[in-house]
């Protein structure tokens, strides 16, 4: 994997590929972003153009030939080290031998030269859950590594990280891209068609990585389709349903399981759920991902109650029926429920009580 498989990110593959032009690369590197923005997708990108044998002047890019590549893209380049939390947190065991662990990766390759590519880069992915001791036994190697050796921080916030280890890293955001060339790239990559790429792309906030899981991703466009056709039929529904579609909303949930598993954005809330058991947190975040989507759906019977253009409206497939129920009425009582649907969302990822939570948003959204 190259620079040139990187989708999104321009300014940070400058900045990189300038660095490694001058071969001038500072000893640590912070990538920051929300999950499924792309963070290790530039970090393997990058490891690989690191540690490249015969990098071409002309694309500042790996070459894709030498063996230090070769290895790289079939992820058994024993000099690129990725390392992930072992469960919720990353140790320092990881790094170093401890308790009669021998799997400290520092430890046995560290002070090693590389042989078979230029450069040892180490990528510590979600370093937000590096432990204190862990974090505190790797501020030397990140701000004086060997001149072959190069760290990669992968987090979705750089305040969740100690300060003594943002301080010796240097910092590159990833941001978002535009919804509709990330449509477009849907579209090349995945072989989506362009109606669907788009709202895939929407869905996925701009963010490549989480858009190619839900383009490739088993069940997902049949759960998608369920709370859609919910979200619709809660639009045009009676008073008198409200509470019969309160258990439909919490029994919808329950059935999302492919969403689940593509959702990478819990982690970020786990924090706050510390004290809530497994089964609760995914529910909770079963919850979260239908409301995301009966929100998105919401927002196109307002685009469609406000006459905008047809391109505002995200499901072009059920553009006739969003018309349709947008008319029975007036604007701003759509924008009312939309309101009490990020209202309800964000009752959520603070821990509110579901049932409660989903029996007050029933009523506002078909009597508001």
């Amino acid at each position: 994997m190259g620079f040139r498989d990187v989708f999104g990110h321009e300014s940070a593959v400058r900045a990189l590929q300038k660095a490694l032009a001058a071969n001038q690369l500072p000893g640590t590197y912070l990538f920051t972003g929300p999950q499924g923005i792309g963070k290790t997708t530039l970090a393997l990108a990058f490891a690989e153009a690191a540690a490249c044998l015969a990098p071409p002047t002309e694309s500042l890019d790996s070459c894709g030939q030498c063996d230090s590549c070769r290895r790289a893209r079939a992820g058994e380049h024993p000099e690129i080290a990725l390392i992930s939390p072992a469960g919720d947190q990353t140790q320092i065991w990881q790094f170093w031998d401890r308790d009669g662990r021998p799997a400290g990766i520092l430890q046995h390759s560290l002070h090693f030269a590389p042989v078979i590519g230029r450069r040892r880069v180490y990528i510590i992915e979600r370093a937000d859950t590096l432990n204190e001791a862990a974090a505190n036994s790797l501020l030397k190697a990140l701000e004086e590594p060997p001149p072959y050796a190069v760290f990669v921080l992968l987090a979705t916030h750089a305040g969740r990280l100690l300060p003594t280890v943002l301080s010796r890293s240097q910092l590159l955001r990833l941001l978002p891209a535009p919804i509709d060339e990330l449509a477009q790239y849907l579209c090349a990559r995945a072989g989506v068609a362009p109606e669907r790429a788009r709202a895939i792309a929407a869905y996925a906030e701009g963010r490549p990585g989480t858009a190619l899981a839900l383009a490739r991703g088993k069940g997902v466009e049949a759960e998608i389709n369920a709370i859609l056709d919910l979200a619709e039929q809660i639009a045009s529904a009676t008073p008198l349903s409200a509470l019969a579609h309160s258990e439909r909303i919490r029994k919808q949930a329950a059935t999302v399981k492919s969403l689940l598993n593509l959702d990478e954005a819990g982690t970020a809330d786990a924090s706050a759920e510390t004290d809530s058991a497994p089964k609760e947190r995914a529910g909770r975040r079963q919850l979260g991902i239908l409301l995301d989507l009966v929100t998105a759906y919401y927002r196109d019977l307002l685009a469609a109650s406000l006459g905008g253009p047809e391109s505002a409206i995200l499901h072009i497939d059920r553009a006739a029926r969003i018309h349709e129920i947008a008319a029975q009425q007036p604007a701003g009582s759509w924008t009312r429920r939309l309101e009490r649907l990020m209202l309800a969302r964000r009752q959520i990822d603070q821990n509110a009580n579901q049932r409660l939570v989903t029996d007050v948003l029933a009523i506002h959204l078909i009597t508001t």
